[in-house]
C-alpha cells in the first residue's frame, strides 16, 4: 500500500484507537489514585516542553499536579483515567512532583533533561556487560543523572507480550551505577553517556527493545488490520512464533505512551531480513504511528543500518537478505526528521563474523550521538554521516559516482579501493577499479565496456573500504532498480542440458581461461559425456568466479551430473 494511504489510515484511526484503548484497559472501577510505573521517583522529564503526566483515580475526582512553579488540574474521566500536561522548564533538579487526588502522591528526585525512547530487537537490547571493555565501562559508570526505565524486565528477556493494551508493567527508573549499568541496554547507554557529557544535562532512556522480534509486534493491531491485512493473515499460519503482531506494542510500548520524549533511537531488522519488500512500508509505518501516539509528528527518529554479518563478500554483488533489508531501511529516510547511521564496519578481523551481536556497542552509540548532535541539537557543521550515494553518470566505459557527506574528502582504508561493482545491460556485475577525485569515485572494469549500473557493498558482509575525512564508512547502495532475490529453484527445475544452454546464452564466463574450461564442460554435456563434464567442472568450480549467479548455476550443474 502506498505511503499516503498508510498515513491517512494512521491518523484516521488514531482517535478511535485511543478511545477504544481507554475503554478496553481501564474499564474497571478505580477507587484510589495510582500511577503507571514510568511516572515515578527518579524519572527524567523532557526539558523545555509540556510533558504528559497521567494515572487513574475515582471517576469525577479532581486531580491536581504541581511541578516547580506550575499547577494543573483535571477531572478524572468515566473510565478512571486522567491526564495533564505541565511545563517542565529548563534542565535541572532534583525536584519533587506532587499529585493530589483521592490521596497525595509525592514523586521525589525528579530530574529535567533529555529523554529518548530506545526500541528494536537484540542489538538495541544487548547489555553493557556483554559489550567491549565491559569491566572498565562498568567500573566507571558513576552517572546518577543518566537513568533508564527498562520495559523489558521479563525474567526470560522476552518482554511482556499481551493480547490487549496494558496500563503499566513492572519497571522502574534506575540510576547509573556500577551495580545497575551492567544490565543496561548498551547502545542506548553509550548514546546517553555521550549526550550527557556533551550537553551537561540529565539523560533519560525509555527502553523498549526485545531480542529476536519482528517489527510487526511493535505495531498496533488497528494499524496492522487497516494497512497490512495480508501480514496478519501470514502470521496466523505461523505456529512457532514467540510473539504475535501487536503483542509487544500492547504489553510494552503502550504502557510508555504518552511519556514525552525528545525523540527515538531504533536498531532492528535482523528478524525481518527475509521480508525486505514488506519492511519498506512496515518501518515507515512504525515511525509514523509512534510519533503520532507520543504526540509529536515531527519527533527525531534515528536508526541503525544493519551491521556487517557472516562470511566476507566473495562476489561483486551477492543476492543476500541483509543488503536487501538495508535498502528497505532507507525508505524511512523519505520521512522528515529521520537519520540513519552505519555499522557496516562494526565487526572487524578481530571479531567473529558469525556473531549477529557485534560487541562494539560504543561505536553504534557514538554514531547515533553524532547524528543527534547534528540533526537535533544544532551542530550543523558536524560530519556525522558516512558518504551517501548522490548520483551516477555513465560516460563511455566509466561510471562516475558522486557522494554527499564526504566531509573534507573521500578516502580509502587500505591500499586500493574495494567493494564497487558495475554491470552492463545484461545485468551481470563485475568488480570495478576505482579512483577518487574529491567527492567522486571514477569506476571502470575490463569486463564491462559500457556500464549502466553500480553497486557498492552489496553483500551481507561487504569488503568496501570507502570512508570520509571523519573516518565514517560509506553506505552500501545500488543505482539500478533491477529485480532482486535470485530464484535458485528456476535453475533446479531446468534439465541438465537446459541449464547448460542457459549458462551458454546468458551468463557465459568472461575470463578467457575460465571460458575455455566451460566450453569443454558444455560440449561434454551436449554429447552426454558426463564423466568428462564432471571432471572439467570440478576444475571450473575451483576457479575464482566473479558472477554469483554463474557460481550458483555451476553448483546446480554439478549436482545434476552426480544424479
Amino acid at each position: 500500500m502506498k505511503r499516503e494511504s498508510i498515513i491517512f489510515a494512521c491518523f484516521g484511526l488514531m482517535v478511535l484507537f485511543l478511545l477504544s484503548l481507554n475503554i478496553e484497559v481501564n474499564s474497571s472501577s478505580t477507587e484510589s489514585l495510582h500511577l503507571p510505573s514510568i511516572i515515578a521517583d527518579h524519572m527524567i522529564l523532557q526539558q523545555q516542553t509540556n510533558v504528559a503526566i497521567w494515572g487513574w483515580d475515582k471517576p469525577g475526582n479532581t486531580v491536581t499536579v504541581q511541578f516547580r512553579d506550575h499547577e494543573v488540574k483535571t477531572t478524572v474521566e468515566v473510565d478512571g483515567k486522567w491526564q495533564v500536561k505541565i511545563p517542565s522548564g529548563k534542565a535541572g533538579g532534583p525536584f519533587n512532583l506532587t499529585i493530589q487526588g483521592s490521596q497525595l502522591i509525592t514523586l521525589k528526585d525528579v530530574l529535567v533533561g533529555e529523554v529518548w525512547v530506545a526500541g528494536g530487537q537484540s542489538n538495541m537490547w544487548w547489555f553493557v556487560s556483554r559489550s567491549d571493555n565491559s569491566q572498565q565501562e562498568i567500573s566507571q559508570a558513576n552517572f546518577p543523572h543518566i537513568r533508564v526505565w527498562d520495559a523489558n524486565t521479563s525474567p526470560q528477556e522476552n518482554g511482556w507480550p499481551a493480547n490487549t493494551p496494558q496500563k503499566t508493567i513492572p519497571a522502574k527508573w534506575e540510576l547509573t551505577t556500577p551495580k545497575t549499568v551492567k544490565n543496561f541496554p548498551a547502545t542506548a547507554y553509550f548514546f546517553a553517556k555521550e549526550l550527557h557529557q556533551k550537553l551537561n544535562v540529565p539523560i533519560g532512556i525509555v527502553h523498549l527493545a526485545v531480542p529476536n522480534r519482528e517489527i510487526e509486534t511493535f505495531l498496533s493491531q488497528p494499524l496492522l488490520a487497516a494497512n497490512f491485512p495480508e501480514t496478519l493473515a501470514f502470521w496466523r499460519l505461523q505456529k512457532d512464533s514467540k510473539t504475535r503482531p501487536a503483542q509487544l506494542f500492547n504489553g510494552m510500548v503502550y504502557p510508555a505512551i504518552p511519556y514525552t520524549p525528545r525523540g527515538f533511537i531504533w536498531w532492528q531488522g535482523e528478524s525481518n531480513a527475509k521480508e525486505a519488500m514488506q519492511y519498506r512500508t512496515l518501518f515507515p509505518s512504525l515511525i509514523q504511528e509512534w510519533r503520532s501516539l507520543w504526540g509529536n509528528d515531527n519527533a527525531p527518529f534515528l536508526f541503525v543500518e544493519l551491521a556487517n554479518f557472516l562470511e566476507k563478500q566473495t562476489y561483486p554483488s551477492e543476492d543476500d537478505p541483509w543488503p536487501r533489508l538495508r535498502s528497505a531501511q532507507k525508505e524511512a529516510l523519505k520521512l522528515p526528521n529521520t537519520a540513519m547511521i552505519s555499522t557496516i564496519d562494526i565487526l572487524d578481523e578481530n571479531n567473529n563474523f558469525n556473531n549477529i551481536h557485534p560487541p562494539n556497542k560504543q561505536l553504534a552509540g557514538k554514531r547515533l550521538f553524532l547524528a543527534a548532535m547534528a540533526t537535533v541539537y544544532g551542530q550543523k557543521d558536524l560530519v556525522w554521516s558516512g558518504p551517501v550515494y548522490q548520483s551516477v553518470e555513465f560516460k563511455e566505459n566509466q561510471a562516475i559516482v558522486t557522494f554527499d557527506s564526504a566531509g573534507k574528502g573521500l578516502k580509502i582504508k587500505g591500499d586500493q579501493l574495494k567493494g564497487f561493482a558495475v554491470a552492463g545491460s545484461n545485468h551481470r556485475f563485475f568488480w570495478a577499479d576505482g579512483k577518487i577525485e574529491g567527492n567522486r569515485v571514477i569506476l571502470t572494469s575490463e569486463a564491462v565496456k559500457q556500464p549502466v549500473a553500480v553497486r557498492y557493498g552489496w553483500a551481507n558482509n561487504p569488503i568496501g573500504n570507502l570512508y570520509n575525512s571523519a573516518e565514517l564508512p560509506a553506505f552500501p547502495f545500488r543505482t539500478d532498480n533491477w529485480l532482486l532475490n535470485l530464484d535458485e529453484s528456476r535453475f533446479e527445475a531446468m534439465s541438465l542440458v537446459e541449464l547448460a544452454a542457459y549458462i551458454q546464452t546468458n551468463i557465459l564466463p568472461i575470463q578467457p581461461e575460465i571460458k575455455s574450461v566451460w566450453d569443454e564442460v558444455y560440449q561434454a554435456i551436449k554429447t552426454d559425456n558426463k564423466p568428462l563434464a564432471n571432471q572439467r567442472l570440478k576444475t571450473l568450480i575451483n576457479q575464482p568466479l566473479e558472477d554469483e549467479k554463474l557460481a550458483i548455476a555451476l553448483e546446480i550443474i554439478s549436482e545434476k551430473l552426480r544424479l
